[in-house]
């Protein structure tokens, strides 16, 4: 069995209300999927991270079509191992000259999800009997993406769902973040918690006096209060304010896992499967974080693809301890599979079925199918 073809997919919808963070305004949903085909008329589907900015999917599929593909025509699928370690000793020089670790990385990831989407179709196994066997049948996840205009109906319909944590978004504005949090708090129970997101807005000494401000509301964690990669500066934080630090959508490649974990600079660590280098990688990067002693919650906003994967990479690598889950309306992450997801008490089951172990509705990923050589939407 040899791959003989790998295709970009790209879906990509307007939406009725933008998606705001500390760095921009998101106003289209537009994923980046990759379909890889053997001589055997099998295939695997996975996911490229593309959240924002929208424009970013040209650089994608870029990097896909000429810089990956090539590489990946005539090998064994099976040989995921194989295929990782080529495609890395490829392109990681390259891609360093040229400045796009994280495309590379991103358009990785998504080739890692459909090989092991597809070697799980071809055994009969779901991605969870081919990593660590399953550990739990239901996943955890918590509510991610509210603010910095705080919806109150958003947080009532997952309080409804069972949801128990909440991801707020903050570093616009200083004055908004205190008043979201405290709303947010009159909101939950004593058994539902608050994290935030900064999306590495603020300075040292700003998230040194923002973090301060919120003490009394007990937050479980701030995510990313400054740039990722001072390391220095997060663990200066963990020190200083007695608040747990978390990071790692942005962390690229084993060395700077290694550098982070040895520097102190996190209490837990957020791989994201569609960014930091798919299944495979996000493996290594939670196991390297198990030998400090550093669990992990998977990062993730992006569509059902990517979703699945993690519900399978949690459900069975141990360490892990929630999933994140966008708060904000997806339709694809929603009505991409014909089996919709179900938040139940708070959880969501693990698929069982081969590979992702879910069924794609070729009728709604058609619908929103764009001509990757005539892509005008931006």
């Amino acid at each position: 069995m040899q791959i003989a073809k790998v295709e970009p997919i790209v879906i990509d919808m307007p939406l009725e209300r933008k998606v705001q963070t500390s760095f921009g305004e998101m106003d289209r949903r537009t994923n980046v999927l990759v379909r890889i085909e053997t001589d055997t008329r099998e295939y695997g589907m996975g996911e490229i991270w593309n959240n924002f900015p929208s424009w970013g999917v040209f650089e994608k599929v870029t990097t896909l079509k000429y810089g990956i593909a090539p590489l990946l025509v005539g090998e064994d699928p099976r040989d995921i191992g194989k295929i990782n370690q080529k495609l890395y000793s490829k392109l990681t020089v390259l891609c360093r000259q040229w400045g796009a670790l994280g495309p590379m990385y991103h358009a990785i990831s998504g080739v890692d999800i459909a090989l092991w989407d597809l070697v799980g179709k071809h055994y009969g196994l779901p991605i969870h009997q081919l990593l660590w066997g399953k550990l739990s049948d239901e996943v955890e996840v918590y509510a991610s993406g509210l603010g910095p205009v705080l919806l109150d109906e958003l947080v009532t319909k997952h309080q409804e769902m069972g949801i128990r944590y909440y991801k707020l978004k903050v570093g616009k504005n200083s004055r908004v973040d205190l008043q979201n949090i405290k709303r947010l708090g009159e909101m939950l129970n004593q058994n539902q918690h608050i994290m935030i997101d900064a999306n590495q807005a603020w300075s040292r000494n700003e998230a040194l006096e923002n973090i301060r401000q919120y003490k009394d509301f007990q937050l479980m964690w701030v995510e990313e209060p400054i740039q990722c990669d001072d390391y220095e500066g997060l663990r200066l934080i963990r020190e200083k304010t007695d608040m747990s630090v978390v990071a790692g959508e942005n962390i690229y490649g084993r060395e700077q896992v290694r550098k982070a974990l040895e520097m102190g600079a996190i209490d837990l660590i957020q791989p994201d499967l569609s960014k930091n280098g798919g299944i495979s990688e996000c493996k290594v990067m939670v196991e390297m974080a198990s030998s400090w002693d550093i669990p992990y919650a998977p990062h993730f906003l992006g569509g059902a693809i990517c979703f699945t994967a993690s519900l399978h990479f949690i459900a069975s690598i141990p360490g892990g301890v929630i999933l994140e889950m966008d708060a904000n309306p997806n339709p694809f992450r929603e009505k991409l599979f014909v089996e919709p997801f179900a938040v139940k008490n708070g959880k969501v089951k693990v698929p069982d079925g081969p590979g992702l172990g879910l069924e794609i509705d070729y009728d709604f990923l058609n619908f929103y199918k764009k001509d990757i050589n005539n892509l005008q939407f931006i």
